[in-house]
């Protein structure tokens, strides 16, 4: 049964930006990919990324002007900013909002087919780095792969390990906790229809699906706001993606875009809540509670 474990919530933000949430600096904080074509963006016609107080909706910090689908990472009192510019990885890094260090290139595709790179998505494993993100070109038609590092300076891929390549999966994030790879994603199941799925792993190469998939899944009857001004067209919600969890207070806290993937544009985020810790929603999911 969908939606069973995490409920949706209220609209959070308008507009196509793709969330992760740290905390940094005594502050949680969304680190949030805004799209050129963002409507009120502080900087129209350009991607970049912006790092957003969640309690005071102050805006810190923006950077990494022209890459896309960033996403975050706190590592020995520095946040790691991770984007691509379609072909290659690149990671720049905050101490200070004010100060961003230059974009330096960690991983390169060498654009083996014509092979593209979308988002991505990181976590420690105690003993190394490991990178997900998600491929398009060459064998894959939207196939979530990894990488390895013990830097996040330098990352490789990992022979074999690939989500199941034979389905369209994208919009990873990867969670670690206990020896097991919580990996939440984008499949597509037809057309006009993405949902939101999880699979666990302990080694990146045999996976194990949720029994409780789709855990969120797009009402198909809902009418959309116009996604770009002066847009008269209709579009109805076909895409509920993105999903990023954390936990605070004892309670576990989801962001997920809604979207329509014609034109490729998000209309908003929403909010969505397990009662409980990440632990407690970990074992529910694969009905270990």
């Amino acid at each position: 049964m969908a939606n069973d474990i995490l409920i949706p919530g209220k609209k959070e933000f308008d507009g196509g930006r793709e969330i992760t949430v740290v905390y940094f600096k005594e502050r949680w904080i969304s680190v949030e990919f805004i799209r050129n074509d963002l409507i009120n963006s502080t900087h129209p016609s350009e991607h970049h990324v912006q790092l957003r107080d969640i309690d005071t909706n102050e805006i810190l910090s923006i950077g990494m002007f022209g890459l896309i689908g960033h996403h975050a990472f706190v590592w020995k009192d520095w946040l790691y900013i991770f984007a691509t510019d379609h072909s290659n990885i690149w990671m720049s890094r905050v101490k200070h909002f004010d100060a961003w260090s230059r974009p330096k290139l960690v991983l390169q595709s060498d654009n083996i087919n014509g092979l593209w790179i979308n988002n991505n998505t990181v976590v420690y494993n105690g003993e190394y780095f490991v990178m997900g993100m998600d491929l398009v070109g060459g064998p894959y038609t939207n196939t979530v792969c990894f990488a390895r590092s013990y830097d996040l300076n330098e990352w490789h891929f990992i022979p074999g390990a690939i989500y199941r390549p034979h389905l369209y999966t994208a919009c990873p994030i990867l969670k670690y906790d206990n020896g097991w790879y919580y990996l939440f994603h984008c499949r597509g199941i037809e057309k006009w229809l993405f949902e939101t799925f999880v699979g666990r792993s302990r080694d990146l190469l045999v996976w194990e699906d949720s029994p409780h998939n789709p855990i969120l899944s797009p009402d198909t009857n809902e009418i959309l706001p116009p996604l770009v001004e002066g847009d008269t067209n209709v579009y109805h919600s076909c895409n509920y993606s993105d999903l990023e969890v954390y936990e605070r207070d004892g309670k576990t806290i989801g962001y997920f875009s809604v979207a329509t993937q014609k034109h490729d544009v998000q209309a908003y985020v929403q909010r969505a809540d397990y009662n409980g810790t990440l632990k407690e929603f970990y074992a529910e999911l694969f009905d270990e509670k």
